[in-house]
């Protein structure tokens, strides 16, 4: 394990900053007190807000359309936890990490879960990842995943998301992340109707592999990554699908916003 920042350091260099951050606080408070808002109430809100930080956010740049990386980047999911515990140190409100898979994948689950306890770090949602061939796939992505035309190609999305449920068990998650990149890049190339009927059916078998305790979060984008239609693109057809699929699923957006309750 990486030399971490000293927690001592932290608190030193705190120091020096509350005298003022006392002064500030209590000119807010004041102030919020003349609209009859008490500032003790809202501090003690915001010290149970926790932030889930996504395993890729700890690299240097980039997307998962292009990378750009940079000495000091995280090579794997060991060394992105070490990143997450300094980001948590700091921040004090980042106690869960959110991974991705395939590419966060161990060998050894339980050993994951010992390093990621022994660094004070708990588990958010699992994120699935269909939006691109892993090398030696043997079935491809490239016209969509959970909505395919092939049920060859519909079956391995499924399955990813059925393994993905696993890791969760092993690492005391509650939550499967579900988002796509299905969609169409010109007129007529996809029948939006049935297109969606496959997501759905796609879904009801993933659904069906929740455990009781267990969320599934369905994500969407607009526009992204295809440039004419994505299947579930905004809101509507998020809740749509969280409607018919049953009480575990929830409608999440691009940046993890409070989801919409059913």
């Amino acid at each position: 394990m990486t030399q971490r920042i000293d927690k001592g350091l932290i608190a030193e260099e705190n120091a020096k900053l509350e005298a003022n951050l006392q002064e500030d606080y209590q000119a807010l408070g004041n102030k919020l007190a003349r609209d009859g808002i008490n500032i003790d109430e809202v501090t003690a809100q915001a010290e149970t807000f926790q932030i889930a930080v996504p395993s890729w956010g700890t690299g240097t740049g980039g997307t998962r359309f292009a990378r750009f990386p940079y000495e000091g980047e995280p090579r794997n999911i060991w060394e992105k936890l070490e990143d997450s515990a300094v980001i948590n140190d700091l921040s004090q409100c980042t106690e869960r990490v959110s991974p991705h898979f395939p590419w966060d994948k161990v060998d050894d689950f339980s050993e994951l879960k010992q390093t990621s306890d022994a660094l004070g770090l708990k588990w958010d949602s699992i994120n699935s990842n269909t939006f691109q061939d892993q090398p030696g796939q043997e079935h491809s992505f490239k016209y969509g995943s959970l909505s395919n035309t092939s049920a060859a190609s519909r079956d391995l999305a499924i399955q990813h998301n059925l393994d993905c449920i696993e890791y969760g068990k092993a690492l005391d998650s509650k939550t499967l992340t579900v988002w796509v990149g299905d969609g169409s890049n010109h007129p007529g190339q996809q029948h939006f109707q049935h297109a969606f009927e496959r997501y759905l059916e796609s879904m009801k078998t993933i659904y069906a592999g929740l455990p009781a305790d267990w969320e599934l979060h369905i994500e969407h984008k607009m526009f992204e990554p295809a440039f004419y239609s994505t299947i579930i693109q905004d809101w509507g057809s998020n809740i749509l699908a969280a409607m018919e699929l049953g009480p575990q699923a929830q409608v999440t957006g691009r940046f993890r916003t409070p989801r919409s309750k059913r």
